[in-house]
């Protein structure tokens, strides 16, 4: 599929415009990052679904759990990445007030990728259950607690049903600014073979 859009009379594909663009390892994490949260939701959701007694109802939470260790060190490879690496600019620049509300949105989605995995796993800790990522055994890191386990299970839950919102905005800010604002926000984070030159 190839993204593109009209101007006038004009055909203009959003890859006509010289822009910027993020290197091909970013843009390879960002997509992993966006199927990874996909699983995560999916395996959940799937988990409620099942009923008590079934053994893959056992399993999706424990793939749930795994792809949850993933993300959490995805992430923190790609805070490493960035801070290395300056973010292309976006051309035609935006409102002020847009760069601001984009990178409160942006704050907020690592603080979802990062909480959500650590309150997980700060749950599991002071529930005293045994922690494993594809059998490979995993330290505690709270001390067991009936208190904490209740609070951060709740505010995992929490963190997740934001997580439905924020994501939707986001894709929504970035088609937002390449079907209205017309700027290459969208683009600079496309792999090559969707823009067409």
């Amino acid at each position: 599929m190839i993204f593109g859009r009209k101007r006038g009379n004009a055909a203009a594909t959003i890859g006509t415009i010289k822009t910027s663009r993020y290197g091909s390892v970013v843009i390879f994490l960002h997509w992993l990052t966006l199927i990874l949260m996909v699983a995560i939701y999916a395996t959940i959701e799937i988990h409620e679904a099942i009923p008590r007694g079934n053994p893959m109802r056992r399993a999706t939470e424990d793939w749930h759990i795994y792809l949850g260790f993933v993300l959490l060190s995805l992430v923190l490879f790609r805070l490493f990445n960035a801070s290395r690496k300056p973010r292309p600019p976006i051309t035609p620049s935006p409102a002020v007030w847009q760069e601001k509300l984009t990178y409160l949105m942006k704050i907020y989605l690592y603080v979802l990728m990062i909480g959500m995995p650590l309150l997980g796993w700060i749950y599991l800790s002071a529930d005293g259950a045994a922690i494993n990522a594809w059998a490979i055994p995993l330290p505690a890191i709270a001390p067991q607690s009936v208190g904490l386990a209740d609070f951060a299970e709740e505010a995992h839950e929490l963190l997740g049903v934001s997580g439905y919102v924020f994501i939707t905005l986001h894709a929504f800010a970035a088609l937002f600014h390449h079907y209205l604002l017309r700027d290459d926000t969208l683009t600079r984070m496309l792999p090559r073979f969707l823009v067409k030159r």
